[in-house]
Parts: structure tokens; C-alpha cells; sequence
């Protein structure tokens, strides 16, 4: 039982390691940055093997590159502005605009590789 419980608050724990997103902050937060926005659903496992790489990328990744998540169900509006129609869906931003979409898991160094693309960094 105690292995269950453990693992059950791993699991939940892990799907908020970072920070969430709204239509109140979303602006403030991508603003000026090189973001990469999780779009996901509780329900949805891809999403939450895909939680796992981008905490697996958080800590090879470049320090200039944040990572925020959006919950598509409390969040629609954000969803829908951004043409998310299947999970999991990363959106990249620069600056505070949506430069890329990519859809589906990606392992840690993939991550590393297509973020490097996409916001031209420098390899480390």
C-alpha cells in the first residue's frame, strides 16, 4: 500500500513541477523570453511521459529557455488561441510569439536538439 501511495504523489507531484500558465499570466511570463509551453491534460498518459522528459531537459538545458504548462481543460481559451487539437503539443516561444508547434513526446536530447533549432542557440 505504502509503494502505491508513494508512487500515486510521485505521479502528481511531477505533473506540477512546473509552474502553470493562465490567461491572467500567460503574457507576463513568456514575455521577452525563449519559452517552451507544455500543453497537456491530466488524463491524457502521453502527457505525462512527456512531463518526464521535460523535467529530464530542465536540467540539461540552456538557462536561457523557460518551461510552463498549460492545462488545456482549466485553460480552453489558451488552447484555442494557440490551435491546440492534439496532446501532448509543445509551443515554442520567442519574445512572446509562437514561433513552432511540435506535437508528441520527445526524449531529453531531442528537446535539446530541436530547441537549440528553433531559438538559434549556440551549442553548449
Amino acid at each position: 500500500m505504502k509503494k502505491i501511495l508513494i508512487t500515486f504523489l510521485f505521479t502528481v507531484v511531477s505533473l506540477f513541477a512546473f509552474e502553470e500558465l493562465t490567461t491572467d499570466n500567460f503574457q507576463s511570463k513568456i514575455k521577452g523570453k525563449n519559452v517552451i509551453i507544455d500543453f497537456y491534460a491530466v488524463w491524457c498518459p502521453p502527457c505525462k511521459v512527456l512531463n518526464k522528459k521535460l523535467q529530464e531537459f530542465d536540467i540539461i538545458k540552456s538557462d536561457n529557455i523557460s518551461i510552463y504548462k498549460v492545462n488545456i481543460d482549466e485553460q480552453l481559451s489558451l488552447a484555442k488561441k494557440y490551435n491546440i487539437t492534439k496532446l501532448p503539443s509543445l509551443v515554442y516561444f520567442k519574445d512572446g510569439e509562437a514561433i513552432q508547434t511540435i506535437v508528441g513526446i520527445q526524449s531529453a536530447v531531442e528537446l535539446q536538439k530541436s530547441s537549440r533549432k528553433i531559438f538559434e542557440l549556440e551549442q553548449e
